[in-house]
């Protein structure tokens, strides 16, 4: 029956896009399923409005993300193709880095937009922007050096290639993690005040409680979180949250439009530095981490009230999920066995690894006109899927060079499971080496050629029996499966495209 529903809305979007839903993307930054008392009973940190929304829709136990680290996921997110076909071949951004998306790729914002959407990201951004140099001076490259770029930049000027260059038509947030400068919103190509200042440091010299010489005693048993040396304005860390919910919140409750919304709201938290506010301390039964997480789930409770009260929820596909799981340094494993919270649930790992808990995240979808409340679907799906599931559901066409490695879940959103054995996902860390998932089966490429592993995950969700050397045929298999994947430039069906930069590079290791 919903899926009739599904192939109603494609017909609609030809004829009425203001009939289409609207779309609103929740993302944390760094959260494992283990972090929501939806997905697991024994955390110890309250989530009752992520919770409710669990219990409103569908919560998906398998879903992926298209890295385990930031910059690759969010590039997945918005272009549909894994960030590794980039020539960003490892670790993330800067806030200085220049943009890695060209102008010409087709986004998911800018998908929407032709489908009829009205535009908005509130929020972190993270896949590097073109600001304008000063007379004479040139910024060029990945992982740039901090304080040699800000001396570059004509802080004054608009930025050249960011958010709304690339499909948005609305942009309030930060270049990259609140832990890098420079510690300032932007709107739309602007910064919104002047840098005043200089910040970063310890987490003690900017939240009270933590010293400095505690820190350096006791590193193994604290959160060790730092604000990197830049230019600040006149925000706080603790602000982050709270800016970017607001932000969120003003603009559905000011949205006067006929078209639908593409809202996608980019949290900065739990990501480091972990400070909540002082009204959120011990709300939480795991330390100042479980507090910055429950500051979090209040954030997501209060942006979904605002879409009720404005009228949009029954017409409204909320998701919230996160760019990769929880890191050690918001949570360290010592915290974790105090506190007697995975922050990883079941699976073995953090952010940055191949391990399940470096990509396996919460992911939440509510559409009431479609969705059962209550379902959990067991569908294998990824975060690069946003931009052809949203251009199956809108009946957007898009050409072979664009979104090569996304693959449309809207039955799953119809409450179909699918056949996770004609699926495929393929893993990146925070190095770029690689892992390749096909049904119940995962093989990684980790840095150590030694250690490569081969996982029943039906049987062993934690990881812990390496079946290599039992089942050859299969880590053959998935080999030459994850090889054609890498040479093709693309894993979806379609004409075979390039990938950026070098021909080959050392995380293919097992091509060579």
């Amino acid at each position: 029956m919903i899926v009739v529903l599904a192939f109603s809305c494609k017909a609609q979007t030809e004829s009425n896009p203001e009939e289409l839903p609207n779309i609103i993307i929740l993302l944390a930054d760094d959260m494992g399923q283990g972090d929501l008392s939806c997905y697991n009973a024994d955390s110890k940190i309250p989530t009752p409005n992520i919770d409710k929304l669990a219990s409103e829709g569908a919560m998906f136990t398998d879903a992926h993300t298209g890295a385990s680290v930031c910059t690759p996921t969010r590039y997945g997110i918005m272009t549909g193709r894994y960030s590794w076909r980039s020539k960003l071949k490892s670790r993330v951004l800067t806030g200085y880095d220049r943009s890695m998306i060209p102008k010409d790729r087709e986004t998911l914002a800018s998908m929407l937009k032709k489908s009829g959407y009205n535009t908005a990201l509130i929020g972190k951004w993270h896949m590097g922007l073109d600001w304008t140099t000063k007379e004479g001076e040139k910024i060029e490259g990945f992982h740039n050096d901090i304080p040699k770029s800000e001396a570059k930049i004509d802080f004054t000027k608009p930025i050249k290639l960011g958010p709304v260059n690339l499909g948005f038509d609305y942009w309030y947030g930060i270049p990259a993690s609140w832990d890098f400068p420079p510690y300032i919103f932007i709107e739309n190509d602007m910064l919104t005040e002047q840098p005043t200042r200089k910040a970063g440091g310890w987490v003690g010299e900017i939240y009270p409680g933590y010293t400095k010489e505690n820190i350096i005693k006791h590193k193994k048993e604290v959160p060790v979180a730092i604000w990197r040396p830049g230019i600040a304005g006149s925000f706080q860390p603790k602000d982050a949250i709270n800016v970017v919910k607001d932000k969120a919140i003003d603009y559905i409750t000011g949205y006067n439009s006929t078209k639908p919304m593409f809202l996608y709201v980019s949290f900065t938290a739990p990501h480091t530095p972990i400070v909540p506010n002082d009204e959120f301390r011990g709300k939480s039964k795991c330390g100042i981490y479980g507090d910055f997480c429950v500051e979090l789930d209040h954030a997501v409770g209060q942006i979904v009230d605002a879409i009720k009260e404005k009228g949009m929820f029954d017409n409204s596909i909320i998701i919230y999920t996160a760019d990769n799981g929880t890191s050690v340094k918001g949570l360290p494993v010592s915290y974790q066995k105090k506190y007697h919270h995975s922050p990883s649930y079941i699976y073995k790992g953090y952010k940055g690894r191949l391990d399940e808990g470096g990509h396996r995240v919460p992911f939440i979808v509510t559409w009431p006109e479609h969705i059962k409340a209550g379902t959990v679907n067991k569908s294998l799906i990824c975060t690069n899927d946003f931009f052809a599931t949203f251009a199956e559901l809108t009946g957007q066409k898009y050409s072979d060079n664009a979104a090569e490695d996304s693959n449309s879940f809207l039955e799953a959103l119809n409450g179909k499971q699918l056949d996770n054995n004609k699926r495929l996902v393929v893993h990146s860390d925070f190095a770029g080496f690689f892992g390749i998932r096909k049904g119940d089966w995962k093989l990684t490429f980790p840095r150590d050629s030694n250690k490569m592993a081969l996982y029943n995950l039906a049987e062993d969700p934690g990881e812990k029996h390496n079946l290599i050397k039992e089942y050859p045929e299969k880590a053959k298999e998935l080999e030459k499966l994850l090889t054609k994947v890498v040479k093709e430039g693309r894993s979806t069906h379609g004409a075979p495209q390039k990938n950026d930069g070098p021909e080959t590079w050392e995380q293919l290791y097992w091509m060579k």
